[in-house]
């Protein structure tokens, strides 16, 4: 049995582990892909809108060429702090259910060998956001030309490309197929796309629709995706707009498989949580995005990494570390 069992092994994980690991408590953090999955499956050119410094875990200077680390530096830097911290993590091991109660939780598990089950005094979940992306809740969204993650724009070279969002992350998309040699159009439902949109990507945005390389369909929500386009709702009536490739970019929630299995208190879509992050069930953390349901604009590294501290913290007293 470890002291603390952390679920998810992205930056916020890392650093309940650290933290533990400095506490002088036993832990144990368990993966289902590799050390920083979710950065990983970043959009392979992507560039953080944080600082390195803001980014950072445990001390560990984050060192990157520009003034923004790229997802690739980000990559590294979390599985070297991992390997140079001694943490230990169980990759590739999916978490798939918490019982038990406060000094004697068991977490299940299932990995390529079958399930198995980590016995733990106290558990945390770090689990994210980013494998769970919104759903259109439209016809046709499950077609085999409709993605909900991007990587790079090579395969989609030549093709017409509907990108569905206003945000960072369609944003992104659309300049980088844009480059790619994709004919790209934005379908959102907005005005325009955010405000909030990168400093550095909207101008180029801009500029790229004014010119005509890229696609504006504003105001437009999808009704339908079929294989030949997208059947829209926009002011003037109902429109067709052909793509032989959709990808949905609006956004991410939480993933509450595993607090909702515990039976966990929720107060509308997030779960109550106590001021040191600890869910109804006594033992039971939940820390960054995991804690904010479908609210995943208010948490970031640099300020779960604080909710990893806190929690981290606590446990310690009531272990009497």
């Amino acid at each position: 049995m470890v002291d603390v069992l952390v679920v998810g092994a992205g930056p916020v994980g890392l650093a309940a582990g650290i933290e533990a690991k400095r506490q002088g408590l036993s832990h144990l953090i368990l993966e289902r892909g590799t050390v920083a999955e979710t950065i990983y499956r970043f959009p392979r050119q992507m560039v953080f809108f944080s600082e390195s410094k803001n980014i950072e875990i445990g001390g560990h200077p984050l060192v990157s060429q520009g003034p923004k680390p790229t997802r690739l530096e980000a990559l590294l830097y979390y599985q070297k702090v991992a390997e140079r911290e001694g943490l230990r993590v169980l990759t590739y091991t999916e978490a798939v259910g918490v019982e038990g109660e406060e000094g004697a939780f068991k977490v299940l598990a299932r990995d390529r060998f079958g399930e198995k089950a980590f016995p733990a005094r106290y558990v945390v979940v770090a689990t994210g956001y980013f494998g769970n992306p919104n759903r259109l809740g439209v016809p046709g969204e499950d077609l085999p030309h409709v993605f909900y993650r991007y990587e790079e724009a090579a395969p989609f070279f030549g093709r017409k490309v509907a990108v569905v969002g206003g945000s960072n992350s369609a944003v992104e998309v659309a300049l980088d197929l844009y480059r790619g040699g994709a004919q790209v159009a934005l379908v959102h439902r907005g005005k325009w796309v955010r405000p909030s949109v990168k400093y550095w990507l909207l101008p180029d945005f801009e500029n790229r629709v004014k010119e005509g390389s890229i696609l504006a369909v504003m105001e437009a929500r999808v009704k339908a995706i079929t294989p030949e386009g997208l059947v829209l709702e926009r002011p003037q009536g109902e429109e067709f707009l052909e793509a032989d490739f959709v990808l949905v970019q609006i956004g991410y929630r939480a993933e509450d498989h595993l607090l909702r299995g515990a039976r966990v208190r929720y107060e509308g879509e997030k779960p109550w949580l106590s001021p040191e992050w600890e869910t109804s069930r006594k033992g039971l953390f939940a820390i960054g995005s995991s804690a904010f349901g479908p609210d995943t604009r208010t948490v970031f590294i640099e300020n779960g990494r604080e909710h990893a501290r806190v929690a981290i913290a606590a446990i310690a007293r009531r272990l009497g570390s």
